[in-house]
């Protein structure tokens, strides 16, 4: 019986857009289910408080490449990623 065991890590930061000035688009995970298979997934979530300050990193702003995102929250991020 042959058993593969594989173990993935997706971090994904839903504000890498923001943080990044746009350089670095976040990704929508997906998964394709293959019915032939049982898979188990764990999945662990962790989010920055929604009061914390959400904006393009300072070394990344300049004259030529100005900020793409207004400094927001991480709540007004949230909204804002919905609008979308």
């Amino acid at each position: 019986m042959f058993i593969c065991y594989r173990f993935f890590v997706n971090i994904e930061l839903v504000s890498l857009s923001v943080l990044t000035n746009g350089i670095y688009k976040s990704v929508e995970h997906r998964v394709i289910v293959n019915p032939d298979k049982e898979r188990v997934s764990l999945a662990y979530f962790f989010n920055p408080k929604s009061d914390v300050l959400i904006k393009p990193a300072t070394e990344l702003v300049t004259s030529t490449e100005p900020a793409l995102y207004q400094p927001m929250t991480y709540d007004e991020y949230r909204l804002f990623i919905r609008t979308k």
